[in-house]
C-alpha cells in the first residue's frame, strides 16, 4: 500500500508537471538566494556594515518565501480539487489523500531544498567576488561551503513546506467529496459594483500620496512616513483593483459599440464572472511591480551616485573639525609642521558658530529660536544651524556681500524657507535670502535634516561667549590611499597625547576635535551602498520572479477554466482565429494595468524616496531620474514579453482537444 501512495504521488507530479516545475523551480531560486544571502551575512572578509546588510536581506527573502510559496500552492490546489475529489469517491479516505499530499510535499520540499542548496553553492563564490569587487576589497579565493547556511535553508524551507502541507490537508478535510469533484468548475456570480470600497481604495491612494508629497522636504518626517505611506498604497491599490477593475469591465459593457464585437463580448464577459480573483492576482502583480521598480531605482542611485557621495561627504582627504576655547593646540602651527613632509599638501580652514538663545518660540513661529546644542526650532521642527560671519561667507563663494547690522541672510540647503526673523544671543535678526548659495559640504552634509546657514554682519561679540567651531580641509596631494591613512593615524597619534580618544572624538574640559578621513571612511560608504545594489538586485530578481510566476499560474487558471467555454463556441461555429483574436484582447484588457499603476505609483513615491535618499547623502537628483526611467523601462520590457509567452501558454490550454 506505501509502494502505492510513492507511485500516486510521483505521478501527480509527474501529471501535473505543467504547474509543478515552475513551483519547484522557483522555490530552488529563492531557496539559492536564501543560501547566498546567509552565507554573505557569515563573511567576515566583507565587514560588519555589508554583513548586517545581508543579514536583513536574508531576513526579508525568508519572509517572502512564506508568503510567496503559500500564495502560488493555492494555484496548485485549486487545480487538483477534481483528482482529490476523485481519488475520495473511488474509496480513499481523507487520511489516504493526506498521505498523498504529504508524499507530494515531501518530494517537492526535497527537490527545492536539495536543488537550492545545490545552486546556492555553485553561484555563493561568484557573488562573493562579484560583491568583493564592488566594495572594492581583495577577496580569498578558496572555495568553501558554509555548513551554518546549508542549515538555515534547510530549517527555514523545511518549516514552510510544513505549513503549506498542514494547509492543504486542512482544506481537504474540511471540503466534502462533491464539493471538490467540481471545485474547479464553480462559477462565479457577476459581481456587484462596490462603490464604497472604490471611493476608500481612492481614498487610501490619495492619502499616501499626499503623505509622499507633504513629506518630501523634510528628511526626518519622510522616514518616519514612509511605511505608513507603502501600507495605504498597498490598500488602496487592493481596493481599486477589485471595485474598480469591476466598475471598468461594466462600463465596457455598456459601450454597444465596443461590447457587441466577437472578442470584446467574450473577453470582456468572461472576465467579470471572475474578477473577484482575478483582481486579487492584478493587484499582487502591480504591488510586486512597484517593490522592483522602487528598489532597483533606489539601490542603483545609490551605487552610481556613491562618488559624488564620497566627495561631497569628505571634499578634502583630512577633514578636523575643532572647539578648543582654551587652545590647547595651535592648529594652523600643528598642521604646517607635519605637511612638510607631505610633497603638494596643504589646508584651508573657517569657523562658524552654533547657536545660543534663552528666549522663548513666538505662538506664531514667526521667528526661530536658536538654542546652545546649536540646533533650531522653526514650526516645530529642530534643525542644526551653522553661522558664518560676511567675511568668511564671501571669502567661501568669492562674492563681495555686504550685511546690514540688524539683518541676516540664510541659506536652506534643501529648500525649507525660514522665518522672517530670529533671535540668537540676544539680538534679533530680519532674515533675507543669500544673493548666492554654497554647497555644504563635510560632515554636516551627512545630517538627515541638513543644516540652516544664517550669514551675521560680525560675530566677534557673540564669539566671546560661543566659542567658534574651526573646520580644517587638508589635502594630501599625491600620497596614496596607504599613505594618507599612515599620514591620518599619525596626526591623530600625536592629538591623543594631549586629550583622550573616543571613536575619533578627541575631548578637553570644553571642546573637542573630530578627525575624518576619507580613505578610512570610503571603504565603509563602499561596503554598504555595494550591499545596497547587490540586496537590490537579488531582491528585485525574486519579486520579478514572483510577479512572473503568478501572472504564469493566472494563465494556467484561466485557461482551464474557460477550456470548455472556447470548446462550445467552436462547437457553434468560432474559428481558431476569432479564438485566438479573443484570447489577445481578453488579456490585453486587463493585463498591462498592474504597470500602469504601478509606473504611477512609483511616480508619486518619487518625492518621500527622494527625501530618504537625501538624507543617505545623494545629492543628484539626475542619477535618481535616470535610474527610476531605466528601471521602469526594462521592467516594462520584460513584463511585455512575459505577456506575450504566457499568452500562447493560454492559448495552447485552449487549443488543446479542441481543434
Amino acid at each position: 500500500m506505501n509502494n502505492l501512495y510513492v507511485r500516486l504521488a510521483a505521478q501527480n507530479i509527474k501529471k501535473h508537471r505543467r504547474s509543478y516545475v515552475p513551483f519547484m523551480l522557483a522555490g530552488v531560486f529563492v531557496a539559492a538566494v536564501s543560501y547566498i544571502l546567509n552565507s554573505l551575512s557569515n563573511n567576515t572578509e566583507l565587514g560588519p556594515t555589508s554583513q548586517m546588510m545581508f543579514t536583513l536581506g536574508s531576513t526579508v527573502v525568508m519572509l517572502f518565501a512564506v508568503i510567496f510559496l503559500f500564495y502560488t500552492n493555492s494555484f496548485l490546489m485549486k487545480q487538483r480539487k477534481k483528482e482529490l475529489g476523485l481519488y475520495n469517491v473511488l474509496g480513499m479516505n481523507k487520511g489516504h489523500i493526506a498521505r498523498v499530499i504529504g508524499l507530494e510535499t515531501l518530494f517537492t520540499a526535497l527537490i527545492v531544498i536539495v536543488g537550492g542548496c545545490a545552486v546556492g553553492i555553485l553561484l555563493d563564490k561568484l557573488t562573493f567576488l562579484i560583491v568583493a569587487k564592488m566594495i572594492r576589497i581583495t577577496p580569498n579565493y578558496g572555495f568553501h561551503i558554509i555548513p551554518k547556511s546549508l542549515q538555515y535553508v534547510a530549517v527555514v524551507f523545511g518549516v514552510i513546506y510544513v505549513l503549506i502541507y498542514i494547509s492543504n490537508v486542512f482544506r481537504v478535510r474540511i471540503s466534502r467529496p462533491i464539493e471538490l469533484l467540481h471545485g474547479t468548475n464553480v462559477g462565479e456570480r457577476e459581481p456587484k459594483t462596490k462603490a464604497f470600497m472604490a471611493i476608500l481604495g481612492v481614498l487610501c491612494l490619495g492619502s499616501g500620496y499626499a503623505l509622499s508629497i507633504l513629506s518630501s522636504r523634510e528628511p526626518v518626517l519622510a522616514i518616519s512616513l514612509f511605511f505608513v505611506a507603502v501600507l495605504l498604497v498597498i490598500i488602496g491599490t487592493y481596493f481599486l483593483f477589485t471595485a474598480g477593475s469591476i466598475a471598468l469591465l461594466k462600463l465596457l459593457r455598456r459601450n454597444k459599440n465596443y461590447y457587441y464585437k466577437t472578442s470584446h463580448f467574450i473577453s470582456v464577459s468572461g472576465m467579470l464572472y471572475r474578477m473577484k480573483q482575478n483582481a486579487v492576482g492584478l493587484a499582487n502583480i502591480c504591488i510586486l511591480s512597484t517593490m522592483v521598480l522602487v528598489i532597483l531605482s533606489s539601490t542603483c542611485s545609490l551605487w552610481f551616485g556613491a562618488e559624488d557621495m564620497i566627495h561631497t561627504r569628505y571634499p578634502a582627504d583630512v577633514l578636523v573639525s575643532m572647539e578648543d576655547p582654551n587652545h590647547m593646540i595651535d592648529m594652523d602651527t600643528f598642521l604646517t609642521d607635519e605637511l612638510k613632509s607631505v610633497p603638494g599638501g596643504s589646508y584651508t580652514s573657517y569657523e562658524f558658530l552654533t547657536g545660543y538663545d534663552s528666549s522663548e518660540e513666538t505662538e506664531d513661529h514667526s521667528s526661530a529660536i536658536f538654542m546652545k546644542d546649536g540646533t533650531a526650532q522653526v514650526d516645530s521642527i529642530t534643525r542644526n544651524v551653522l553661522f558664518f560671519s560676511a567675511e568668511t561667507y564671501n571669502r567661501i563663494t568669492g562674492e563681495n556681500v555686504t550685511v546690514e547690522p540688524g539683518t541676516a541672510l540664510y541659506m536652506s540647503v534643501d529648500g525649507v524657507p525660514m522665518p522672517d526673523t530670529m533671535t540668537f544671543a540676544g539680538t534679533t535678526y530680519t532674515l533675507l535670502p543669500t544673493p548666492k548659495s554654497f554647497n555644504l559640504r563635510g560632515r554636516y552634509h551627512a545630517y538627515v535634516s541638513k543644516p540652516y546657514v544664517v550669514v551675521l554682519p560680525d560675530y566677534a561679540e557673540k564669539s566671546q561667549v560661543i566659542t567658534p567651531t574651526e573646520y580644517y580641509c587638508i589635502s594630501l596631494g599625491k600620497l596614496r590611499d596607504e599613505e594618507q591613512q599612515t599620514f591620518y593615524d599619525a596626526i591623530r597619534e600625536d592629538v591623543t597625547t594631549i586629550m583622550p580618544d573616543e571613536e575619533g572624538v578627541f575631548w578637553d574640559e570644553d571642546g573637542y576635535f573630530n578627525f575624518e578621513c576619507r580613505v578610512e571612511n570610503t571603504k565603509e560608504i563602499r561596503s554598504m551602498y555595494g550591499s545596497f545594489l547587490f540586496m537590490g538586485i537579488s531582491l528585485g530578481f525574486v519579486f520579478t520572479m514572483a510577479a512572473v510566476l503568478i501572472i504564469y499560474y493566472k494563465q494556467i487558471s484561466e485557461g482551464m477554466e474557460d477550456k470548455n467555454r472556447f470548446a462550445i463556441m467552436q462547437q457553434v461555429g468560432l474559428s481558431q482565429k476569432e479564438v485566438k483574436h479573443a484570447i489577445h484582447t481578453q488579456i490585453l484588457t486587463v493585463f498591462f494595468l498592474p504597470l500602469i499603476t504601478a509606473g504611477i505609483h512609483v511616480m508619486f513615491a518619487y518625492p518621500i524616496i527622494r527625501a530618504i535618499l537625501r538624507a543617505m547623502m545623494l545629492s543628484s537628483e539626475t542619477v535618481f531620474i535616470t535610474c527610476t526611467v531605466a528601471s521602469f523601462l526594462v521592467f516594462s520590457v520584460l513584463y511585455a514579453v512575459v505577456y506575450a509567452l504566457t499568452a500562447k501558454v493560454y492559448y495552447r490550454i485552449i487549443s488543446e482537444d479542441n481543434k
